[in-house]
Formats: structure tokens, sequence, C-alpha cells
């Protein structure tokens, strides 16, 4: 029962009653699946995900070594890199005409946000979770862009800057 509450969401009486249904170590709760937690009384459906996630981190189900991390951090990175210049391309092509005053400064944005992913890529291997995080809130900074104006798009450049910035300082 100690293994079990170990687990966010799992108290003293949830995990006697999993034990009673015979769920007593993590890879029994992995295998009976959603299904299984949905049949012990007070359940909450809302923490069954998580719970499921916590216990196949625990059994070692879930987590993906290093390498592959890193390699899926780094197909992240490039996938941003690429959603910049498409970006970039795009708000030439959408607002050319406006872009007259405001060029020269989303130019230094693009470029310096570039710069700031060249050097999260740079630092992958040593901070792999940072890394993931950072990519993560830059991916959802730069999602909100499309559509916007040139105010926008520079304070969104900013933003997802920050947030890689935070991997490397």
């Amino acid at each position: 029962m100690k293994e079990l509450r170990r687990l966010r969401g799992v108290g003293e009486v949830l995990s006697r009653r999993m034990v009673d249904a015979g769920l007593h170590s993590c890879e029994r709760i992995v295998a009976a699946g959603e299904d299984g937690l949905r049949r012990i009384r007070g359940m909450n459906p809302r923490m069954i995900p998580s719970i499921l996630q916590q216990a196949a981190e625990q059994a070692g189900e879930a987590r993906p070594g290093r390498a592959e991390r890193i390699a899926e951090l780094k197909r992240s990175a490039a996938a941003l890199k690429e959603v910049l210049e498409a970006g970039a391309r795009d708000l030439r092509d959408r607002l050319g005409e406006e872009l007259v005053g405001d060029a020269r400064r989303l130019e230094k944005e693009f470029v310096k946000t570039l710069a700031a992913l060249g050097n999260v890529e740079g630092r992958l291997e040593s901070r792999v979770k940072k890394a993931g995080k950072g990519l993560a809130r830059a991916e959802r900074k730069l999602a909100r862009l499309t559509d916007t104006g040139t105010d926008r798009v520079a304070r969104g450049l900013k933003k997802a800057r920050k947030a890689l910035k935070k991997v490397y300082r």
C-alpha cells in the first residue's frame, strides 16, 4: 500500500480499496487501465489519467530513454525553427505594405528568437527537462501569432524568446 500512496491522488482509503481489488502494484494498475480503475469505489474519474501515468512512470514503462528524449527535443527544436521561418515569410506576405516601418524591429525579433533557439539546441544534452519545458512554452507562444498585427507578433516573439532563455540561464 505504501507504493500506491506515492501516487498523487491516492490516499490511505483508496490504496486499501485498490489492494482489495487486486491492484497492489503499479504494474497491475497499468495493466488494469482506465476500466479497472473506474470500478474502484471512490475513484475520482478526473484523476484516473494522472494516476495511470504516474503508475506507468513508476513501473518504468512510460519513461523514454535519455537518448530518445534528446532526439525528440531536437526534432521539436527543428520544427520550431521551421515555424519561425514560415512565420517570418507569412508576415511578409500578409502585411507587406504595413511592414515598411516595423520591418527592422520585427526582423531583429525573429533573429534574436532564432539565436535563442540555437542556444537551446546547444544545451539540449545537458538540460533535457528544462529544454523540453522551454520549447513547449515557446511553441505555445508562437502558435498564437497567426493572423495578428505587427505589435502582437513582436510581443509574442519576445515571450517565446524569454521562454527559451530560461533553458540556458
